[in-house]
């Protein structure tokens, strides 16, 4: 009923989500800022911190339907960074030095053969096994990105760095939906459907990722006013995939190396997109760590933990190998091999992208993932800073 004080608030207040996503945004800038000014630490460490202590594992001011509904958020924080990692990727330089791609193919073959092997071990079985393993092979493009920004690093390893995690994650979108056919056949028994899903998704995914470059090629990238209608081309991009089911990684890195190798005009990415770019991935770091559990650690901490030790050894192996070959001394091979280590939110994705086609999948393929995404997002960033120092690149 309304009475003449019905103007004042009910008491006690009830902050509602918009206020919890507010104060979450404001601890994760301020929780950043005092990890870089007062210990060095990157930021990114200080975001997953803040996204770990508001989400399920910490006071739950913000759950898992909110984090669902953050999915969009995420899709175009995380298809912009693909967009630009891909324009990063400079395939004239790959052919001039085939010893970069035999090293991509040596880092990514050994993690998917010894992922396989270290979880086999742990009594993972063997479809979930091949699962982890094939998102295993992708580094985080998102922390890549970001910390190449922040530590304002250049050099051999840097660049090397960004064409192989470019590649890697390319690698692990399609090996993911090839092994998808094994699932599909098992989940819905259907051998016409099992045999074209991957050449849907993957076909379909080139095809959008082939119509946003060549409408990117007719936009100045450096002019600001422009670079409005790119923003707008890559969200259309964005709901075109999601409208016909494709994926929305493999097209959005795609069409980045399209439209950097195949305009004859040089393409360069504008250095920055701005304080809203720098929100969303804020939000991306924050969101990946709020679902997180501390049961998935009981459930899958041991196999999650043999498989960051398995990954990180084979990605440095495959390096090593091929170090000198390709140009590099076996120090700038070591940082390289170690700066590969970081996952975040692509492979939170990727993860996210099974189970809405699979939902009863095994549980354990989330416990597991989780478990890693948490152990990687707040320890790897800080390897990355050691290794980027340790062979003089790091410029902040």
């Amino acid at each position: 009923m309304k009475s003449a004080f019905s103007y004042l608030p009910h008491w006690p207040l009830v902050p509602d989500s918009v206020f919890w996503v507010g104060l979450t945004l404001l601890m994760a800038g301020l929780c950043g800022e005092l990890c870089w000014k007062a210990w060095r630490l990157p930021r990114i460490t200080g975001y997953g911190v803040i996204g770990l202590l508001a989400g399920s594992a910490g006071f739950g001011v913000i759950d898992g339907a909110l984090a669902n509904d953050a999915r969009f958020l995420m899709d175009v924080a995380l298809g912009m960074l693909l967009f630009e990692l891909g324009s990063r990727l400079n395939l004239r330089w790959i052919r001039t030095n085939p010893w970069l791609i035999a090293t991509s193919l040596a880092e990514a073959t050994l993690t998917f053969a010894t992922v396989v092997i270290a979880l086999q071990l742990m009594n993972v079985s063997l479809m979930t096994t091949t699962v982890i393993a094939s998102i295993a092979i992708a580094t985080s493009p998102t922390m890549v990105i970001q910390l190449k920004t922040e530590l304002k690093s250049e050099g051999q390893v840097t660049e090397r760095l960004l064409a192989l995690t470019a590649l890697n994650s390319m690698y692990a979108v399609i090996l993911l939906e090839l092994v998808s056919t094994w699932m599909h056949q098992e989940y819905y028994g259907n051998l016409f459907a099992t045999l074209t899903e991957p050449l849907y998704l993957i076909l379909g995914s080139l095809a959008v990722a082939y119509v946003l470059a060549r409408s990117c090629q007719r936009v100045n990238l450096q002019d600001e006013h422009s670079f409005v209608i790119l923003i707008g081309l890559v969200l259309l991009a964005i709901a075109i995939t999601h409208m016909l089911e494709l994926s929305t990684l493999l097209a959005l890195l795609t069409a980045g190396i399209i439209l950097k190798n195949f305009d004859p005009r040089p393409q360069l990415w504008p250095a920055h997109f701005g304080t809203a770019g720098w929100l969303l991935t804020v939000v991306l770091f924050v969101v990946t760590l709020i679902s997180f559990q501390w049961s998935y650690i009981a459930l899958g901490g041991l196999a999650a933990l043999a498989m960051i030790g398995a990954r990180m050894l084979a990605k440095l192996a495959g390096v090593l190998a091929f170090a000198k070959p390709s140009g590099i001394s076996m120090k700038q091979g070591l940082a390289l091999g170690l700066t590969l280590a970081p996952m975040s939110a692509f492979a939170y994705l990727l993860v996210e992208n099974t189970y809405n086609l699979y939902p009863d999948f095994d549980p354990n393929l989330r416990a597991i993932m989780l478990s890693a995404i948490l152990i990687l997002q707040l320890f790897t960033p800080l390897l990355v800073y050691w290794s980027l120092s340790f062979i003089g690149e790091r410029r902040q």
